[in-house]
């Protein structure tokens, strides 16, 4: 082979190595673009505590550390007595107000009744007096009966006055008004209410379906209001949060996909995601102690971004997740938007409290219609 062959047979070898390189370098960042992975990521949740709405002792304990609670599920009792106490002194103060309301009524309707009784002795006082007024100059009556007739007369006209202003006093205290919807019946209805609710308060239920962890009550414990005493973790409320390299985020979006895999189950189970949010500011900003890079001897660290990452409910409720476990997640890049995500309708709620005051209007209908 003469120099002129080996110098062709370098060239093409030459060529088809950096065609090759090409080809690697092209598909290696093609791939590249449409996935990014990290293995920082890890089982976010939240975490219900568990608080009493009322100070008391507390009497019984319905549920341990890992068990599983339904809504509305009793979790422990206080003791009742105070609130049954003081459940019956608003009964006897709803019972007394009306009593007395009642007896406003009653007096508007006495003062009613003597009003036309002084009216009736006011018409008749002033017949009398007109009647010698008429006589007295002739001598028909005596100048002192005549003067007893007027004396009477106003005294009938002032009476009158008095019942009038009374009356409208009592008839402010009613008027616009009927026994039920009276101001002072209202409040010691709203009494009433308040001691039938701390009542009601005194068994404490699970706001949601989910697990019990980090109990403290102890039975016999004085406890107080919004001290917490356990903590609820519902399993379907669950979220990844991975933490993904700056120099990647150029690539995430809100809405991308992502699949998951749990060091709990390992590779062959795969959770389903989308990207629902992106924080906005990494962990070591939002930490005790903000670190502060102005010093001489500064190294630079590549930071990580918490991304928020949405699972599918089918498949927590096939595998469940717990706080914190580690997670693998690769985002499909492919899919790119700018839109953030917002909602009007509320992301977690509860009705268990909604029915605490059940049966109450019952009772106070029977308190007033029983005096």
């Amino acid at each position: 082979m003469n120099n002129k062959e080996r110098l062709k047979t370098i060239i093409r070898v030459t060529t088809a190595i950096l065609i090759l390189a090409i080809l690697i370098i092209f598909f290696y960042r093609l791939g590249r673009d449409k996935t990014v992975s990290t293995d920082d990521a890890y089982v976010s949740g939240n975490m219900i505590m568990i608080t009493p709405q009322e100070d008391g002792i507390v009497t019984t304990i319905f549920v341990d550390n890992t068990q599983l609670v339904e809504v509305g599920q009793p979790l422990l009792a206080l003791d009742k007595q105070d609130f049954e106490i003081a459940l019956a002194k608003a009964r006897a103060d709803l019972a007394d107000t009306v009593r007395k309301v009642k007896q406003m009524f009653i007096h508007v309707c006495e003062l009613e009744a003597k009003k036309r009784a002084i009216l009736a002795d006011a018409i008749q006082a002033k017949l009398d007096y007109e009647h010698r007024l008429a006589v007295v100059s002739q001598g028909g009556v005596s100048q002192e009966e005549f003067e007893h007739s007027e004396i009477t007369f106003r005294k009938t006209l002032a009476n009158l006055d008095v019942v009038e202003q009374e009356l409208k006093s009592a008839r402010a205290e009613v008027d616009h008004t009927t026994l039920e919807e009276h101001p002072l019946v209202a409040q010691a209805k709203a009494a009433f209410k308040q001691r039938y609710l701390s009542l009601q308060r005194t068994i404490v239920r699970a706001p949601t379906r989910g697990i019990i962890t980090q109990r403290k009550a102890q039975v016999g414990t004085s406890v107080q209001a919004g001290v917490a005493l356990m903590a609820l973790i519902p399993l379907d409320q669950m979220w990844v949060d991975a933490n993904y390299r700056e120099v990647d985020l150029q690539y995430l979006r809100l809405g991308q996909s992502v699949t998951l895999i749990s060091d709990m189950y390992g590779s062959k189970v795969k959770f389903h995601g989308e990207i629902v949010g992106l924080n906005p500011g990494t962990g070591s900003v939002f930490s005790i102690l903000p670190p502060q890079n102005a010093s001489g001897n500064w190294i630079k660290i590549v930071q990580r971004l918490p991304v928020k990452i949405a699972l599918q409910q089918s498949e927590l409720k096939k595998h469940p997740l717990f706080l914190g476990l580690s997670m693998s997640a690769k985002t499909n890049v492919e899919k790119i938007t700018e839109k953030l995500q917002t909602t009007k309708t509320p992301l977690y709620q509860t009705n268990i409290y909604e029915n605490q005051l059940q049966g109450v209007e019952e009772m106070i209908a029977q308190v007033i219609q029983s005096q």
